[in-house]
């Protein structure tokens, strides 16, 4: 057998005996807790301590972490470091925003802008030519009726 062989042995054994006397100990000190003098009145059981729900478990330790968590988001809130304060974690990105071209959080303006000027640019047409009617979908602005 090799060193680290009889050290782990060595421990092995020490662990058992450490778990055995602890064992023992428990048991003698159950049997003399439960010993009264002759005579002596016996106390009742209580209903335990406190009021509420003690039947969580686990789930117990759970609500105080939420709520801590609740306490700190309120505090970065109210101090203006909201959910996308700074570049995050990727940094800048290799577009320079941080976002694919046509992504990001003014994609949107964007989109709603080349709308506009598409419509604009279409009415614009039909005033240049006023015989010829386009109904291109609903919401035209023109109608057959209405000529």
């Amino acid at each position: 057998m090799n060193g680290r062989a009889i050290v782990s042995f060595v421990v092995g054994i020490l662990v058992g005996v450490g778990v055995g006397i602890y064992q023992a100990g428990l048991a003698q000190g159950v049997i003399d807790a439960g010993r009264l003098p002759a005579g002596a009145v016996v106390p009742v059981a209580g209903y335990g301590y406190g009021y509420g729900f003690h039947g969580f478990g686990f789930l117990g330790l759970l609500f105080p972490i939420l709520f801590l968590f609740l306490i700190f988001g309120l505090v970065r809130a109210a101090f203006g470091r909201g959910r996308h304060y700074g570049p995050g974690w990727g940094g800048r990105g290799y577009w320079g925003k941080g976002y694919a071209p046509g992504m990001g959080p003014d994609a949107w303006r964007e989109e709603r802008e080349r709308q506009i000027s598409d419509l604009h640019r279409r009415l614009h047409d039909e005033e240049a030519n006023p015989g010829t009617t386009s109904s291109s979908g609903p919401g035209s602005g023109t109608s057959g009726a209405a000529r």
